[in-house]
């Protein structure tokens, strides 16, 4: 499996199955950004999408979208 397809500007992603045999990924810098699903590319995916909207909602409230932290520049 390969991130390549997946633009989740520098942030740490941990990835993991649970106890049901669901796949879930999230943002360790942000925990709070998360997703799941059958398979850890559709987890991936869920969380690609999840992420996209995230910072749309910071880009309407105009406030800076979180950066990583070894980033060190706003992500636009």
């Amino acid at each position: 499996m390969s991130l390549e397809n997946y633009n989740f500007d520098g942030f740490i992603i941990n990835l993991y199955v649970d106890e049901q045999g669901d796949w879930l990924a999230h943002f360790q810098e942000i925990p709070t950004i998360s997703a799941f699903g059958d398979t850890p590319q559709e987890a991936l995916q869920e969380l690609k999408i999840a992420w996209e909207l995230v910072k749309d909602d910071y880009k309407t409230k105009n406030r800076e979208i979180p950066i990583a932290t070894n980033r060190g520049k706003i992500v636009n």
